[in-house]
């Protein structure tokens, strides 16, 4: 099964080649292309990182097991976006976290080898390699801000707020990315909770919501609430 050229379009591994340089690429290039069933485990936490994974349809899950039993969607990635690459070239090269199907999908892999290969041929696509690292980075690094902001209630805000500035600058009205599910184990927290917590900030005239669309009300609102937690953290520095 060939990849779709102008789907790797979308990855930053190939970001900056045509359809017609992706398509010559893939004439010389050793990769295998994996669909999955829905449920379908793709990478299993403890197993070696040899592959980089490339989403081609679908999504993928990266979760983490805890002891009690209870997993934990730690993000779900889609179309061209990449796993496996922060772990690939270390010298304990496992994966923290297990990799599992939604629904149904399809996933590229390329080795550890051929990739080695790709960057000696090509500077530009190391270049795109390291800037996908450092996005990643920022990612986590965003996760953790929101578990940082305090309450659920606050984080809530927060996550809000940012996602109404990524998606439009313009517009306080923004689109979940994930379910509600996947919302509240980022958040830390459990759905119900969650819910709870969406109820009272809508009943109280803060945001508006219909399925996965939110509407922010009172932004002036949500923005006192993080400045007063801000303020109130200094002074008690």
């Amino acid at each position: 099964m060939k990849p779709d050229p102008a789907v790797l379009q979308s990855c930053l591994l190939f970001r900056g080649k045509s359809v017609e340089d992706i398509s010559a690429m893939l004439q010389t290039m050793i990769y295998t292309v994996k669909p999955l069933r829905k449920k379908e485990l793709i990478v299993n936490e403890g197993e070696t990182a040899d592959h980089i994974g490339i989403i081609l349809s679908g999504q993928v899950e990266v979760q983490k097991n805890h002891s009690n039993g209870n997993n934990v969607t730690i993000a779900r990635l889609g179309r061209g976006q990449t796993f496996g690459e922060a772990v690939l070239f270390r010298k304990e090269n496992v994966y923290p976290a297990t990799i599992i199907a939604p629904g149904t999908c399809s996933v590229m892999f390329i080795s550890k080898q051929e990739l080695l290969r790709l960057f000696a041929a090509d500077t530009d696509m190391l270049s795109s390699y390291m800037e996908n690292l450092s996005e990643r980075l920022v990612m986590v690094n965003q996760n953790i801000e929101i578990l940082s902001v305090g309450t659920l209630r606050k984080r809530i805000v927060f996550y809000l707020l940012k996602q109404a500035d990524q998606q439009n600058s313009n517009s306080n009205t923004l689109k979940l990315p994930f379910s509600r599910k996947v919302w509240a184990e980022l958040l830390n927290t459990a759905r119900p909770s969650l819910s709870r917590e969406l109820a009272f900030l809508r009943d109280n005239g803060w945001i508006d919501f219909k399925g996965s669309v939110f509407t922010l009300l009172n932004r002036e609102g949500m923005e006192g609430l993080l400045e007063r937690n801000s303020t109130a953290k200094k002074a008690n520095q």
